[in-house]
């Protein structure tokens, strides 16, 4: 594996007439690269004006950076066409795409430049870690703030997403072992001086670069009249100390606003605004949509008949469709070298032979499927265990390891080195980032979300999927996934009635449980929604069991075939 590093990000960017504009993406992630002072090479690719895309562009200097600016049907790298701008170029084999990751990378290569940028990826470099579909936090920075500039229209109400800003600004501070922090004479926990505590984090510069541009779009950004301080005090006064800092001011170079004080008095004057009212809660909490039990181990019985009801008064057919798809292959451990094994993985004594037999059944359909040049997607890779022992059996195919946790596709990384597979790439990212052709997707244990996000890749690009989902309680509605999923239970059961089964699933303990029998009854009809609604899509579906199903307890086989491919 080729050890030259690109480093190169590819962002966007549009031509009108002789001024550059670009979305907001683009703004904020040549704003992260001035601020820390980032060497890292950059790329534009350089779009063609489509009318039919809604979201604002906003003017844009680049002067000041060292660029290359290439044509949109321009011969680069697969990961163009394979992953949402922005993203970041490794090396050929590795991508790390979406706009946190993006900028964490951007942050963490700037540091041998200039240690003081450590700041930015918060405590245990934790800051946006998490992903969007886990994180309020992060979906706020990466989708919500994000998606306000791509799309705000200008009238007298201010966006929910200052609201939401606002109460945040107002809750206690989210900092380790916060009682060493609290005054002890006024016993006073202390309050936010910056986004996440009491430092500049990545958090800050995304906001901040939002709030500017918006604010200057509707042209109040100069001069704050009393009534958007009144509305936003605690915004107001971390925006000032924001703008006030040499850094910060420095960086609003590359943003190329009009100069109208006249206009923006006149504005600042006429209008009155007011906000939307929001709960008053830190946006670090969990997502208040989501449903939760009265009670936080077990959801009430009262609640899971009053579901199951409906579904067995609907008599809705959620018997397994019989054993796995696997075809007549022989798996056969012993030609598989140590390091393509769980046992190469580092995985625990406790847990290898349990591992081994997961994989010896997500395996067999995929080689069964699999043709010659096929791409194979392992979703939610972790440190590669399954996608690995694929691409070591499957020499003529391609096989993606797509997982947003750097830390396990660094160890996935070394185990592909030491193999010395030729045949795999990396791509840290969400899966909502990925955008390639694929021919299977697999997931092992994909949790709650995740696996529907993977069906519904697969069917997009109408590639098979393997999936063995998991952590059935964590299914709730996002900015891409809302439930049930299928036409037929949507039109059998609500939101709410739905979770409830959702959480009842994970009551799968052991054989021993009175509630085991239940919690796969369960299972049984959140994986038969998933099912029926592949086959909207002329999907053949088998819904089957590992074997053995001692394996794991959420045991079910999910192998999803495009009609296109079916014999």
């Amino acid at each position: 594996m080729p050890s030259e590093n690109l480093n190169q990000v590819f962002l966007e960017l549009f031509q009108l007439s002789e001024a550059y504009v670009a979305p907001i993406e683009t703004i904020v992630t040549l704003f992260t690269i001035k601020y820390c002072d980032s060497d890292i090479k950059i790329k534009f690719i350089k779009g063609n004006s489509d009318q039919s895309r809604k979201e604002k562009f906003y003017n844009l200097d680049i002067s000041s950076f060292r660029y290359e600016i290439l044509e949109e049907n321009s011969p680069i790298q697969d990961t163009r066409n394979s992953c949402a701008l922005p993203h970041i170029v490794v090396n050929e084999f590795s991508c790390i795409a979406g706009l946190c990751a993006t900028l964490r990378q951007i942050v963490k290569g700037s540091l041998k430049k200039n240690a003081e940028n450590q700041c930015l990826l918060g405590f245990k470099k934790s800051c946006l870690l998490a992903c969007s579909e886990t994180s309020v936090w992060t979906k706020f920075c990466e989708v919500d703030i994000i998606s306000t500039l791509k799309f705000f229209d200008i009238n007298d109400e201010l966006p929910i997403t200052l609201a939401r800003f606002e109460c945040h600004m107002s809750q206690p501070v989210r900092l380790h072992n916060i009682y060493k922090y609290i005054n002890k004479n006024e016993k006073k926990i202390p309050e936010h001086i910056y986004a996440e505590g009491s430092t500049i984090s990545l958090a800050d510069i995304i906001i901040f670069v939002c709030i500017y541009i918006f604010f200057d779009n509707m042209n109040i950004m100069r001069i704050w009249n009393e009534g958007i301080i009144k509305l936003l005090p605690l915004t107001y006064k971390w925006y000032m100390r924001m703008i006030q800092g040499e850094r910060i001011f420095e960086c609003l170079t590359i943003l190329s606003l009009e100069e109208d004080n006249e206009k923006v008095i006149k504005s600042d004057i006429t209008r009155n605004y007011t906000l939307p009212v929001v709960q008053n809660q830190s946006l670090y909490k969990s997502d208040p949509k989501r449903y939760k039990p009265r009670n936080r181990i077990f959801t009430r019985q009262e609640d899971i008949d009053n579901s199951l009801g409906i579904i067995r008064n609907a008599n809705v057919n959620t018997s397994l469709t019989g054993v796995i798809y696997a075809g007549e292959n022989n798996f056969d451990w012993s030609l598989i070298p140590f390091d393509a094994t769980p046992e190469g993985g580092a995985l625990p004594i406790s847990r290898l032979k349990r591992k081994f037999e997961q994989l010896e059944n997500l395996c067999k359909p995929v080689i069964s499927i699999a043709k010659d040049n096929d791409i194979i997607v392992d979703f939610c890779s972790g440190g590669g265990h399954l996608g690995i022992i694929i691409a070591y059996l499957l020499p003529r195919c391609k096989v993606i390891l797509l997982e947003n946790k750097e830390e396990s596709l660094n160890k996935a990384k070394e185990r592909v080195k030491k193999l010395k597979l030729t045949n795999v790439k990396f791509y840290q990212c969400n899966l909502d980032y990925f955008k390639g052709n694929f021919n299977i997707g697999t997931s092992l244990h994909a949790c709650g979300v995740a696996t529907d996000l993977v069906i519904q890749h697969c069917i997009r690009k109408n590639a098979a999927f393997i999936c063995c989902p998991c952590c059935y309680g964590s299914v709730h509605d996002c900015h891409h996934i809302t439930y049930p999923r299928s036409d037929f239970f949507k039109s059998l059961i609500d939101n709410r009635s739905y979770m409830v089964l959702g959480h009842a699933a994970d009551q799968t303990h052991d054989v021993n449980n009175v509630k085991t029998k239940q919690g796969y009854e369960c299972m049984e009809i959140i994986d038969t929604d998933r099912r029926l609604q592949a086959e909207q899509f002329g999907y053949e579906v088998h819904l089957g069991k590992l074997v053995p199903e001692s394996c794991t307890p959420k045991n079910h086989l999910l192998v999803g075939i495009p009609s296109s491919t079916i014999l």
